[in-house]
């Protein structure tokens, strides 16, 4: 729903987080399990281990040794790149390494080489110190803000979704632009969970969309504020827009001459969660009631505070170019408000 620009998040601005980020995979890990028997994915043509016991060594050890040695599935999905390339494939580039990739078979060496759970720990730690979010991007309906635990670490309330489901796709589970802070209901297993944002997937809906892939909030492409708006819908029994029950109000959001966000909005259930917070609408619209511009215009000569500043005390009011990641349900009440003729 908003449009996401890490740079515009940095707590350091002048912080090169691709650089850094492709650090976080130069320290050792182990390439076994604790019982040192997952042997299999590790095997040259000869079919003996490439390492013989367990062990620990870098990514960029294992990655080499792959390249080299030419594992089946492992050059087919990465041909000539190189480690650091795929942990900062830009999104065009995710896009086509996916579009380009259909052998499914040769993925267990690749999800096994590409372990999110190994490195989950300082990837989070590397978003929490790095970078201050505020709301969801994929719903702007709740905080995902850092808090700090002591007097050296920080938490965050955000969790990290693999925009491409890491256990379909999994070349792309480490890496950054992949990435998508979000709050715990969008990422979990009722919103979006493993749902497939690049193809067609019937747990979304059984009629296909007509757009596909689906695309993230951190593609350039993305401009699902311009393109996509909340509509005010009233019943039959409302007049003038005076209201007495929000279950008269219907908030959907509708897009304006396209229909590319349609896989994205039922994806996050965006209409359906939204229904809850027809408060935020109601209480706009009555104050629109109470305050109409002949009130404004007395309290500005009763209090001396401008017209305009009253009006957006009163409104809740965003700016038409405010960051909308800032607070929550700041696109509802902006789109709303412009609804009902208050900007």
């Amino acid at each position: 729903m908003i449009k996401l620009d890490y740079a515009s998040y940095l707590k350091e601005k002048d912080f090169d987080f691709e650089e850094e980020f492709k650090q976080l995979f130069s320290s050792n890990f182990e390439i076994f399990d604790k019982k040192g028997n997952l042997r299999n994915p590790f095997q040259n043509d000869n079919k003996k281990n490439i390492f013989e016991k367990k062990t620990k060594v870098s990514l960029q050890t294992v990655f080499d040794t792959y390249k080299k040695q030419e594992i089946e599935g492992f050059h087919i999905v990465y041909k000539d790149k190189e480690l650091e390339d795929i942990l900062t494939l830009k999104e065009n580039d995710i896009l086509q390494i996916i579009k380009n990739h259909n052998n499914h078979k040769t993925l267990d060496i690749v999800k096994y080489f590409f372990n999110y759970d190994k490195f989950q720990q300082k990837i989070t730690k590397f978003f929490t110190d790095n970078f201050d979010f505020k709301t969801c991007f994929y719903c702007n309906k709740a905080f995902i803000t850092n808090f700090q635990k002591d007097k050296k670490t920080y938490s965050s309330t955000f969790q990290l979704d693999h925009f491409y489901d890491k256990s379909k796709y999994p070349y792309l589970a480490l890496s950054f632009y992949n990435l998508i802070p979000s709050c715990t209901t969008c990422n979990s297993g009722t919103v979006k969970g493993a749902k497939d944002c690049f193809k067609y997937d019937s747990s979304i809906r059984e009629e296909k969309f007509e757009n596909e892939p689906c695309l993230a909030p951190n593609h350039p492409s993305f401009d699902f504020d311009q393109k996509v708006k909340f509509k005010l819908l009233l019943s039959d029994s409302c007049q003038n827009l005076h209201i007495e029950n929000k279950e008269d109000i219907e908030i959907p959001l509708k897009e304006n001459y396209t229909n590319k966000y349609e896989k994205y909005i039922e994806i996050f259930k965006l209409n359906d969660r939204y229904k809850a917070h027809k408060d935020i609408v109601f209480e706009m619209m009555r104050n629109a009631q109470l305050y109409p511009e002949s009130r404004l215009k007395e309290l500005q000569d009763l209090t001396g505070i401008p017209y305009q500043q009253i009006k957006k005390d009163i409104f809740k009011l965003i700016e038409k170019d405010a960051d909308l990641s800032k607070e929550p349900f700041s696109k509802l009440k902006q789109d709303i408000s412009i609804e009902l003729g208050l900007t």
